[in-house]
């Protein structure tokens, strides 16, 4: 199991234009199925971001901001198309639980990693169970 995850906290600060926004994105997005599929992998999971609450609002005004101008219908419909272009399967799971929980802790300090990447491992652990669950083979090669 590889994780990699990528961090453009430029695209939601205060003056930063949309379109470039937009554009930093879809290319750090691009970069990370192509890795996948580099490294060989059959499977590509994803954070299912429309079962995320919408908050808007905060006491922060910059917090309120950044969640408004994160574009998680882009991002999420992007990485899919992208991965079925490289002929990876995707496979979404529901994120909840995976910043805030005992098994997060544990993950970060069991395998020294920072909350981000846990967060991942967590979210590709349990994409696999879902491939195991739905009694699909994660290792067995797959005939084009």
């Amino acid at each position: 199991m590889a994780i990699k995850n990528m961090h453009f906290h430029e695209v939601s600060l205060h003056g930063h234009p949309a379109t470039k926004a937009r554009d930093t994105r879809l290319k750090k997005l691009k970069k990370l199925p192509t890795y996948a599929k580099n490294i060989g992998a059959d499977y590509a999971v994803f954070e299912n971001l429309f079962v995320v609450k919408n908050r808007t609002k905060t006491a922060s005004s910059s917090a309120n901001r950044k969640i408004t101008r994160f574009a998680k219908r882009q991002l999420l419909v992007h990485g899919i198309i992208m991965a079925l272009k490289l002929g990876l399967t995707p496979v979404l799971v529901d994120p909840r639980g995976t910043t805030t929980s005992e098994e997060h802790e544990r993950v970060m300090k069991t395998r020294g990693l920072d909350k981000h990447t846990a967060s991942a491992y967590l979210i590709a652990l349990r994409g696999l169970g879902k491939l195991i669950s739905n009694n699909i083979k994660p290792y067995e090669a797959r005939t084009p």
